[in-house]
């Protein structure tokens, strides 16, 4: 049988004044040192180390973690004790999750093969030679079996035998293995084999180059038994199923269902033992679902599950329980609550929450069933994703702020201090060269409050005039933050904008409608008007900026990473005259091609099938419109771009010529989406730094 593809990318407010009345705040007042920061060089921002993918291990005594340093990710383990660390990784290559075993052992894939490592041993070992080509996979609670996928289909190995047995031989994929608590039955999902397609005219090629789409189907849910048997489809339908977990008293499965275009989500509870199935909990909307609530979270005595919806419009802890079928609204506010986590004896959730300040994150307790809320955390930042020792003494959680990224802390639940653990910032990294932001609104075209963060030069002088470059985010459901943002995607370009600021310029980040963390208005904003009244959000912002007497309003540069890279090419098009210099970091140029690849909830949400509404697709797309641009333009791509494909880059650098623009273009061979290694944000840096050098301080 042929291999399957594996690859699976699993308020308004008025203003009364010309421009704006800022509503201002330093959100911290850190005194002026007395000894001259070293200054902040390239080399330095490439050292930082950025976490991910924490694990607590069964007895709380470590956690384990993935550090990125400069696109080399290692797996490392800290002690909660002692703060000691081990680095216990030492191949080279991309890591998938740590999965620790009930009984202490540490599992992780990486290119494809399964490692393990238990202390006190330097490093991890493979685990068996023939467990290669892995996706994919579980422990059984007994630590004696693993459940993986390979090449399409599941696979149990016996450490007691050392054999595999095959689970499953078919034409789809069978993917995200879960071992139910008792170890008897195993969860999974399953799709049909992508299919790859050429998406490019044979003119931008030729026949030595091919550039192909791949088209993603449905999900659907499935248990096998893990001795071997029949698998039992649990949710099969036209529409995604997605995210099963296990009750853990193994009787039931929790299961997401949403519909392609985001408009309708289902939580669906199958009873194994009765085998019958209830819909939970229904949401119908005409716009689009929020797409970072999927995830379902079981009570430890199997009688609760907690989700999160922006129903009420903002995102709320919700808590339904089965027995009473009742469900109940814990959170209220104007406030976004993130990551639940139910104490191990079931009487408390953790949660993140922006509720004390928008921008930052903190971690909260609240009791169940009665809902009195407790902050725990204090430090000014973002706080976020929670989890409790086995035997709730203690919360662990990850923090960043503008002088640290992000690290993992812990605090002996609940008035005890909170200790930090790791320190991902190179050493001679001087933190006083660091400049936390200033917080503001600004009124946009319409009188919508946008939210931005101004930084303004280390050593300012109010008496100078600076050139400004206002950044914009990605992924039209992001969050700027108060320092240092958690994700690595976003947090080099906050270092590279300290590094900016001592080169004597002024930025400004823009929360345009769209983003997350204003309440589901807010980020519903953009619907049907894909660079429509968002662009405006960033004009505007510029206009604010030429209201202060310290910006020259004729040096002004512009630039932005994915959705951000598309708002860039909108705003040179529709204000050509607005900015001197701009850059395109892999950014959409026609949403027709988008919604062709990747397609999915994202633009099916936002915009509508492409073919029902040809004209606002037209009119949204900067690849018709080229002919407006004025403004010296750079653009960045990589070529094995996941989710923006190059091929949209070609398109535009093909109509750029044709109509004499001014450009310039790097290729990053290799690199993905979101650019991984140290090499490339080198050449990056540098490249931004020399453009705008060139265009904005003649």
């Amino acid at each position: 049988m042929e291999e399957k593809s594996m690859q699976r990318k699993a308020r308004v407010c008025p203003f009364r004044t010309f421009f704006c009345v800022i509503f201002l705040f330093l959100l911290l007042d850190y005194s002026a040192p007395v000894a001259k920061a070293e200054d902040l060089k390239i080399s330095q921002l490439l050292e930082i180390k950025y976490l991910s993918e924490p694990a607590l291990s069964p007895d709380g005594s470590q956690i384990a973690f993935i550090w990125d340093e400069g696109g080399v990710q290692g797996i490392w383990v800290v002690f909660l004790s002692d703060g000691k660390l081990i680095k216990i990784s030492h191949a080279k290559g991309k890591l998938a999750r740590p999965v620790w075993s009930r009984d202490g052992n540490l599992f992780y894939i990486q290119n494809g093969a399964l490692f393990f490592w238990k202390y006190p041993q330097d490093k991890a070992a493979l685990f068996e030679i023939a467990l290669k080509q892995i996706s994919d996979f579980d422990i059984s609670p007994d630590g004696r079996s693993i459940v993986y996928s390979k090449s399409g289909d599941l696979w149990i190995f016996s450490q007691d035998n050392n054999q595999n047995f095959s689970l499953t031989s078919t034409p789809e994929v069978e993917d995200s293995p879960q071992f139910s608590p008792d170890g008897k039955k195993i969860s999974f999902i399953s799709f049909p084999p992508f299919k790859q397609i050429s998406e490019v005219p044979i003119e931008l090629t030729g026949p030595k180059l091919a550039f192909l789409a791949t088209k993603y189907e449905n999900t659907d849910v499935g248990i096998i038994p893990a001795a071997g048997g029949a698998s039992i489809w649990i949710a099969r339908s036209e529409e995604n199923e997605l995210s099963p977990k296990w009750s853990p008293d193994s009787k039931k499965l929790v299961i997401e269902k949403r519909k392609r275009n985001c408009k309708r989500r289902e939580i669906l509870v199958k009873d194994l033992i009765d085998n019958k199935e209830i819909v939970i909990y229904e949401e119908n909307t005409q716009k689009w679902i929020y797409e970072l609530s999927q995830e379902s979270y079981w009570s430890p005595k199997s009688d609760n599950i907690a989700f999160i919806s922006d129903r009420d419009g903002w995102c709320h802890l919700y808590i339904l329980n089965l027995e009473k079928k009742s469900l109940t609204q814990f959170t209220k506010g104007e406030y976004e609550v993130s990551y639940p986590a139910w104490s191990p004896d079931g009487s408390k959730i953790a949660f993140t929450s922006n509720k004390d300040s928008l921008i930052e994150r903190q971690i909260w307790v609240m009791s169940f069933p009665k809902g009195r809320l407790e902050k725990i955390t204090e430090s000014r930042g973002t706080n976020m994703m929670p989890f409790w020792s086995p035997d709730g003494k203690k919360l662990a959680y990850l923090h960043s702020d503008p002088y640290t990224v992000l690290d993992i802390w812990v605090k002996t639940f609940p008035k005890g201090e909170s200790k930090q653990l790791t320190n991902a910032m190179p050493e001679s990294l001087d933190k006083k060269a660091l400049v936390p932001p200033e917080f503001l609104y600004y009124e946009s075209v319409d009188g919508v409050k946008v939210p931005a963060f101004l930084f303004k030069p280390k050593e300012f002088d109010q008496n100078k005039k600076y050139p400004a470059i206002i950044w914009i985010h990605g992924d039209g459901i992001l969050q700027n933050r108060y320092g240092w943002h958690p994700s690595k995607n976003y947090g080099v370009y906050y270092g590279f904008h300290q590094y900016l600021l001592q080169k004597g310029y002024v930025v400004l980040s823009i929360d345009y409608r769209g983003s997350i963390g204003y309440g589901r208005d807010f980020m519903q904003g953009h619907y049907m008007d894909l660079g429509g009244k968002d662009c405006e959000d960033v004009i505007r912002g510029a206009e604010y900026l030429s209201s202060l007497n310290f910006v020259d309003p004729q040096r002004f540069g512009v630039w932005g990473l994915s959705y951000g890279g598309y708002l860039t090419l909108q705003s040179i098009i529709k204000y050509p005259e607005m900015f001197k210099a701009a850059i395109n970091v892999a950014g959409v140029d026609d949403w027709n091609d988008w919604a062709k690849d990747p397609d999915g909830w994202w633009i099916q949400g936002r915009m509508g099938d492409p073919q029902d509404h040809k004209q606002l697709y037209y009119q949204s797309a900067p690849i018709n419109f080229v002919d407006k641009i004025k403004t010296p333009l750079l653009i960045l791509h990589g070529t094995a771009d996941f989710n923006i494909p190059f091929y949209e880059s070609v398109r535009l650098v093909d109509a750029l010529i044709k109509k004499g623009k001014n450009f310039e273009l790097m290729i990053y061979p290799g690199e993905d989406h979101y650019f991984i290694w140290s090499h490339t944000w080198k050449d990056v840096f540098q490249r931004a730094e020399n453009f705008f050098e060139k265009y904005l301080k003649k």
